[in-house]
C-alpha cells in the first residue's frame, strides 16, 4: 500500500492541482462572469493589443475551436473587440474594450492570490525553479502530443 507521503503519481497530483486551482479561479472570477478558461485571454490581450486570433491560439496550445469559443464569449461579455484586419480580411485582430481594460487589474490580483495560496508552503526562493520545472513538464506534454507545436 502506498502511503500519502510517498504517493509519487505525477499525473494524479498535476490533475488534482489543476482541478482545484481552476475551481478557485472560477469562484473568484465569477463576479465578472469569467472562468479559469477565459481570464488568460484578457491578460495576453492587455500585453499585446491587436493580437491576431491565430497568435492567441499559438500562445495557448489549445484547439482553435476552444479559443474561438472563448474569444466569442469575451466579445459577448463586452471585454474583447474582434475586428477584421484591414490588410488581410482572413485575419481577425483582438483587443480589449474599455470594460476589458478596467477589469484587467482585478484579474491580475485574483490570479496572484490563487498562485500565492498554491505556493504558500514553498519558499519564495524556490518559486522560479518550480515554475521552470512545471513549464518543462507542460512543454514536454505538448510536444509529445503535437510534435509540430513550437514554443
Amino acid at each position: 500500500m502506498v502511503t500519502p507521503a510517498k504517493d509519487s503519481d505525477i499525473l494524479k497530483w498535476l490533475s488534482i492541482a489543476n482541478r482545484y486551482t481552476r475551481i478557485a479561479l472560477d469562484r473568484q472570477l465569477q463576479p465578472y462572469r469569467l472562468n479559469a478558461s477565459m481570464y488568460y485571454y484578457i491578460l495576453r490581450l492587455h500585453e499585446q493589443p491587436r493580437m491576431t486570433q491565430d497568435k492567441l491560439i499559438s500562445l495557448t496550445y489549445l484547439n482553435p475551436s476552444n479559443v474561438t469559443r472563448a474569444v466569442n464569449q469575451l466579445v459577448n461579455l463586452g471585454y474583447v473587440r474582434k475586428r477584421q484586419s484591414k490588410t488581410d480580411k482572413r485575419v481577425y485582430e483582438l483587443s480589449l474594450t474599455k470594460r476589458g481594460e478596467r477589469i484587467y487589474p482585478e484579474i491580475v490580483k485574483i490570479r496572484q492570490a490563487v498562485a500565492d495560496a498554491l505556493l504558500v508552503d514553498t519558499p519564495a526562493a524556490d518559486h522560479d525553479a518550480l515554475v521552470a520545472q512545471v513549464r518543462q513538464l507542460a512543454l514536454r506534454a505538448v510536444a509529445n502530443e503535437n510534435p509540430n507545436a513550437t514554443e
